[in-house]
């Protein structure tokens, strides 16, 4: 990627604000997303188990209430996500015009989210609009609407303005987003056990999968006396209002911010979508004399893409110890450990990964544990700090 490219310059001057805000919608994400792995690793669900026949079933006895922070958390993003669409919009509108908007024009600037074309031809008639030539039908910022309304999606529902509009609407006027503890899959440990589950994992889920988690239900049947380790995954689940169709939170926002980062924006401003994507992870805690300089310097991973890598990377730092325990020039623990600290989370998953694609060729598995071993000690030796006594599993 070229510099070009990294500093956003299809972004122009008057729409730089816009960097702020999705910043801001990033930062607020992760927020939300370390809030809810800490809550559903905490035990969310209580179990206990109910003789039915020569079976036991495991049933709920309690779901642990879901923090107030979370639906608030949902709304402060979603919320910001329809600003930057609109602030986009007056921007442009602006723009076009090459003066500031009066307060009475500045009432006609909105984005509109129409599921059929006779009702967004209605909006552009609009006694304000008429007044305002940029938002005129037919103009081009008018199509770069068009381009963006639900009604050119089969299903309008679905469309992510359409998402957007009936989430803040209900987050503005009602309530906070519904959020719930949801039943995202019943997994055994050893698929081939005599094991029945409520809902089987199955991977990528979308959304309208799950199940509500009530005191009662039942997760899983094993035969009496029957010990079968398995785990349970509960979501935290937005229901979209207009459907009553439940999402899991994470994938709802990753949705709707990368479509408003990668999609909307890019088409309000430039009519096009195949722009170098605007970077969401900077850093607005300070203040920049270079915006451009320290866009094209700002990660471009979004935050529930590193939520997901940070997750993955933890597991991933327990195994591969465990991993590297079992081989004869195995190291101390505590230099795995402090070697796996030091790497990045992307650094940890490579190597799981890699782990993973040579698992069923032992000998290149063997070569590959020796090397992280290496790659452990020569660590050891650049901090040159000793190690306490004691090898893993010891």
């Amino acid at each position: 990627m070229s510099l070009h490219d990294a500093d956003c310059s299809w972004l122009p001057d008057h729409q730089l604000h816009v960097v702020g805000t999705m910043a801001h919608v990033d930062h607020t994400i992760e927020r939300l997303l370390r809030l809810t792995h800490d809550y559903t690793e905490r035990g969310t669900i209580t179990f206990a188990e109910v003789s039915n026949g020569d079976r036991v079933d495991v049933v709920v006895q309690e779901v642990a209430p879901l923090p107030q922070a979370i639906p608030r958390l949902v709304a402060d993003a979603l919320t910001q996500l329809r600003a930057a669409l609109e602030h986009t919009l007056y921007a442009e509108v602006e723009a076009a015009l090459g003066r500031l908007l009066t307060e009475e024009e500045a009432k006609g600037v909105e984005l509109p989210a129409t599921c059929d074309a006779a009702a967004l031809a209605q909006w552009f008639d609009n006694r304000r609009r008429r007044r305002l030539p940029p938002l005129n039908a037919g103009t081009p910022l008018a199509q770069r609407i068009e381009r963006l309304q639900p009604f050119q999606r089969r299903n309008p529902d679905e469309h992510p303005l359409r998402l957007l509009a009936v989430y803040t609407n209900v987050a503005k006027h009602r309530a906070p987003a519904v959020a719930a503890t949801r039943l995202g899959a019943v997994h055994p440990d050893d698929p081939h056990s005599d094991l029945t589950v409520a809902l089987p994992l199955k991977p990528g889920p979308q959304p309208g999968d799950g199940l509500p988690l009530r005191k009662g239900d039942v997760l899983a049947s094993a035969p009496r006396g029957a010990r079968i380790p398995f785990s349970v995954w509960p979501t935290v689940s937005l229901q979209r209002p207009h459907t009553g169709m439940w999402a899991i939170a994470a994938n709802e926002l990753e949705f709707l911010e990368e479509w408003v980062r990668t999609v909307a924006i890019p088409v309000l401003v430039t009519d096009r979508h195949d722009v170098s994507p605007l970077p969401p992870h900077l850093d607005i805690t300070v203040g920049h004399r270079d915006i451009r300089a320290a866009l094209a310097a700002a990660d471009r991973t979004p935050a529930v893409v590193r939520s997901r890598d940070r997750i993955a990377a933890a597991t991933g730092r327990a195994g591969l110890v465990e991993f590297l325990a079992f081989l004869s020039e195995r190291p101390e623990t505590e230099t795995v450990r402090a070697w796996l600290d030091s790497l990045d989370d992307t650094q940890v998953v490579e190597h799981v990964l890699h782990l993973r694609r040579v698992s069923g060729r032992p000998r290149e598995l063997i070569e590959a544990g020796s090397e992280l071993i290496n790659e452990a000690r020569r660590y050891k030796e650049r901090i040159g700090k000793p190690s306490r006594m004691g090898g893993a599993g010891a």
